[in-house]
């Protein structure tokens, strides 16, 4: 089954919090073909247990097998193909940052998280004990998610997830170096200038947006926007905002009896004649046919 991560849309929060304190914790074991450029505003490390393929973080790109390791900060952009005809298979925690720190955060340790993705890698590969000792935490963690909530609780989980972070950290000091090559410091610095706008994008695709108002907020020309979509997302800049729009309206078919007419108004077309179009040439059927096939599925 393909999992699509939790996109980051507004006040749209289906992680659990932690009771008393309300920060974000979850995890999942799960199988993923391919997850669409997004990002996200909590934290989240994976470990990978099987199948292969490649993850891009910020626009570097590393290839994913059984044992490798990603972390990602808040608002890192990023994406998931796995190779042809094949899942990766996975760990996936989704956490606030503070819930790593308890009641008193240490610098030494803020300061190292917070270089990952721009002196630290956003990955590594375990292999031997290392391997064996981080799926045993992901384990753990999962397994704690089925107890009964108590004061310890918290506690337990804050304790396991920070062991999992501080061995990414201690992997990821010793292979900084993947960050320091050329061609990867190149590629970093290109791509800073466009993650702040496709940001943005994923923030306000529901208004009017458009080029010119992109570069006038963000300083930069409307050529500029328009070749970094194609490179970094692979499509143009109309069609990223289509897609958008029409995986949105598909969630709102899924999960509300709002009609298809206010839903196209919802998600940001002009018209419904627009919608109309784009959502049959995304999907393959009306928006209405939509619907159809999954209340037959349901029913």
């Amino acid at each position: 089954m393909e999992q699509l991560y939790l996109e980051y849309q507004g006040d749209i929060d289906d992680i659990p919090r932690m009771p008393g304190t309300r920060e974000r914790f979850g995890i999942l074991e799960t199988s993923v073909s391919r997850t669409p450029l997004h990002y996200h505003d909590y934290a989240e490390i994976s470990y990978f247990t099987g199948g292969s393929g490649v993850e891009t973080i910020n626009g570097i790109c590393h290839s994913l097998q059984a044992g490798t390791v990603s972390f990602l900060l808040p608002n890192h952009m990023h994406t998931i193909q796995s190779a042809p005809d094949q899942f990766v298979r996975k760990y996936c925690c989704m956490f606030d940052v503070q819930l790593l720190f308890g009641y008193q955060e240490d610098g030494e340790f803020s300061r190292l998280l917070h270089t990952v993705g721009t002196e630290l890698p956003s990955f590594g590969d375990f292999t031997g004990s290392e391997q064996e000792t981080m799926q045993s935490i992901f384990q753990s963690l999962l397994a704690l998610t089925h107890e009964t909530q108590t004061p310890v609780l918290r506690h337990m989980i804050r304790t396991k997830l920070t062991e999992a972070v501080l061995l990414f950290l201690r992997s990821a000091s010793h292979n900084q170096s993947v960050l320091k090559s050329p061609n990867a410091t190149q590629t970093f610095r290109q791509t800073q200038l466009f993650w702040p706008v496709l940001r943005h994008v994923h923030v306000h695709y529901r208004e009017p947006i458009s080029l010119e108002e992109l570069a006038q907020r963000f300083h930069l020309s409307v050529s500029y926007i328009s070749l970094a979509f194609k490179k970094y997302t692979g499509s143009t800049f109309v069609k990223y905002i289509h897609q958008l729009r029409v995986e949105s309206a598909v969630n709102m078919l899924r999960h509300t009896t709002i009609s298809v007419t206010d839903i196209a108004h919802e998600v940001g077309f002009a018209s419904f004649r627009t919608f109309a179009r784009v959502f049959r040439e995304i999907k393959g059927v009306t928006a209405k046919e939509f619907r159809g096939m999954l209340g037959a599925i349901h029913g």
